[in-house]
């Protein structure tokens, strides 16, 4: 059998196209996982954070030591101030916590003296003013009291707290508590 001109030939020979296909098809099977991925699960397949995660985490930081101090200060047991006191110069700092130090002493003897026990309850935290190391926060909280006024019976109390936090060695502390009408 003779091969005339006029009939196709069959290369024989490197493969070349063959090997392209196979490269070009994984590129394309890459790219498309990939795509599949960032779509499925967003951000999170992507090193680092998006400057939004940043932004959110430092809101969440911010505001779980505001609601911790905000409990820690309008928490009060008169057999039990001394942890109480403690609690809250753990989250202070700067001038209230020099002026709060100063005066636990009469802080403690006249929850002793009135037997109060206060249970505080945070409400709301709302973010008024952030930047990278400096927040106001306003709070809104209820707490149950209970003293010789009372005389033993719960009454509640609302309170409008404004706080000033400051980052500090990567912690929010609490450097200025105002109550707000």
């Amino acid at each position: 059998m003779t091969v005339s001109d006029n009939e196709p030939t069959q290369s024989r020979g490197s493969g070349f196209p063959g090997a392209l296909n196979g490269v070009l098809a994984l590129v394309v099977l890459i790219l498309v996982v990939g795509v599949v991925l960032i779509l499925a699960k967003g951000a999170a397949v992507v090193p680092g954070k998006s400057s939004a995660e940043k932004l959110t985490d430092q809101y969440a930081a911010v505001t779980a030591a505001g609601r911790a101090e905000t409990l820690a200060f309008l928490d009060v047991d008169y057999k039990n101030m001394d942890p109480q006191i403690a609690k809250v110069l753990k989250g202070a700092t700067g001038s209230f916590k020099q002026q709060y130090n100063k005066s636990k002493v009469e802080m403690k003897a006249a929850a002793q003296q009135a037997t109060s026990v206060s249970t505080g309850k945070v409400l709301q935290v709302s973010i008024g003013d952030i930047s990278a190391n400096k927040a106001t926060l306003f709070v809104a909280a209820d707490s149950q009291v209970k003293n010789k006024a009372t005389k033993g019976v719960l009454q509640p109390r609302y309170w409008r707290i404004q706080l000033s936090m400051v980052r500090t060695r990567g912690a929010w502390l609490l450097s200025d508590l105002q109550f707000v009408g």
